[in-house]
């Protein structure tokens, strides 16, 4: 008999987005599923549609709970699940074939892996870790699959042995919950396989003020909302605590290692967040200004010496630097149909700015690696990233702070990208 994957959805009034979400389940070419939904005090018409669902597929089950929020819901989900791998899937997602659960498992079962993990879509960010097998006993493979925060942290886009998820959901968390989960659980993972073929949809719906899911991108609406850190970065240090415990009972041996590493990409995570909600320039750069000072931060950036960088001694003009490029790259890079990660495009600019590199790197660090990538010009971020800082050191011998010309920089760019694939296609 076919293995049974039990697949976990908690949904909270989500009337408008579950009948897509489920469909997606039930067209999956694998049909061993158990579809476990949990209705976590819907006020809406979730309840209803849920259940009629059930009389029409035997393979769903329905949990009615009071609203206690996500974890909750996860965890009783778990607690019922009588599948030999378990799967997340939120209530406004989707699968954007049939054949995920197919695919995913014969991966897994393929590389006797404790985990298999899919690339999505996103309006933000992307999964950058390359297709592979990850032998997570080796600590330079357990950091780079650790550091992916997109591989690594979302709960959604990973298709568990069952007998690896041994912890529950911290309770009472609010933001970055399934980061935590991970990490709690990541002590019983010893290889992970990964597919960098895009399996998930990730429904980002628009914000609106009477949907408590749009709730990320609320808090860029409020006035002066970098005055009361009520951040990305903020909200995700607000779990600093239960990072800490996590690591001091499962992970001694890495300790700061796996710290600083969420202090640091917190930010990043804010800044493309911010880019694609449109928030002003200058508001950005506030932000990024009042992070800087924030000694947490400090502390996280001056650790990665550890791996072999220099920061230099910045400015507020260098932070400044850093958002224009960033921002003008962000926009740029969404608009084209080049595939290249915002992201390490985003760490390339942010280590030629605010770093020296010396003759030697410890390549477990992503920043240290992204930084050889850009004096290398190896990959087609660093070439992206080059052209970009080669215009900004242009600008600033023309003192046109304003950087006018900037509108330009994609055609130049991508020439120097044509270039790179051609010599790689050669």
């Amino acid at each position: 008999m076919e293995d049974l994957i039990s697949v976990i959805i908690p949904c909270y009034n989500a009337e408008k987005t579950m009948t897509r979400t489920i469909n997606s389940v039930r067209e999956q070419d694998y049909k061993n599923l158990e579809i476990i939904i949990v209705n976590d005090g819907s006020k809406d018409n979730t309840l209803n549609i849920a259940n009629e669902f059930a009389k029409l597929d035997s393979r769903i089950h329905v949990i009615n709970q009071k609203n206690s929020g996500v974890s909750v819901a996860r965890n009783n989900g778990i607690k019922y699940a009588h599948g030999d791998y378990i799967m997340f899937l939120d209530a406004d997602d989707n699968y954007l074939t049939n054949k995920a659960y197919t695919n995913m498992l014969n991966k897994l079962k393929e590389e006797n892996a404790d985990v298999c993990v899919c690339n999505f879509t996103h309006p933000c960010f992307e999964q950058h870790l390359k297709s592979g097998v990850y032998d997570l006993t080796d600590e330079y493979q357990f950091m780079t699959y650790y550091q992916d925060f997109f591989a690594f942290a979302m709960p959604w886009n990973k298709l568990f042995k069952r007998e690896c998820i041994t912890e529950d959901y911290a309770v009472g968390i609010k933001f970055a919950e399934d980061e935590l989960f991970n990490l709690d659980n990541l002590k019983n993972i010893k290889k992970a396989v990964v597919i960098d073929e895009v399996y998930h949809n990730y429904y980002c719906a628009p914000y609106n003020p009477n949907e408590p899911a749009s709730a990320v991108n609320s808090i860029y609406s409020e006035d002066k909302f970098w005055e009361k850190k009520h951040t990305i970065w903020h909200l995700g240090n607000n779990n600093n605590q239960h990072r800490l415990d996590s690591i001091n009972k499962f992970y001694k041996k890495f300790g700061k290692d796996l710290f600083y590493p969420r202090i640091f990409d917190f930010f990043f995570w804010d800044f493309m967040l911010m880019a694609k909600n449109c928030v002003l320039e200058e508001h950005i750069s506030n932000v990024c200004k009042g992070i800087f000072n924030e000694e947490l931060f400090i502390e996280a950036i001056k650790y990665k010496e550890k791996f072999g960088l220099i920061l230099k001694d910045y400015s507020l003009e260098d932070i400044e630097t850093f958002v224009k490029l960033a921002y003008h790259a962000f926009k740029e890079i969404k608009q084209s149909n080049i595939k290249m990660s915002v992201y390490k495009v985003l760490l390339s600019i942010f280590a030629k700015i605010f770093y020296r590199l010396p003759n030697q790197v410890d390549s477990k660090d992503i920043l240290a690696r992204t930084y050889v990538e850009l004096i290398n010009n190896s990959t087609p971020e660093a070439v992206y990233a080059n052209s970009l800082l080669e215009l900004m050191g242009l600008a600033k011998e023309q003192k046109n702070k304003n950087l006018i010309f900037l509108d330009e920089t994609i055609s130049k760019c991508f020439e120097g990208l044509n270039e790179f694939f051609e010599h790689k296609t050669v």
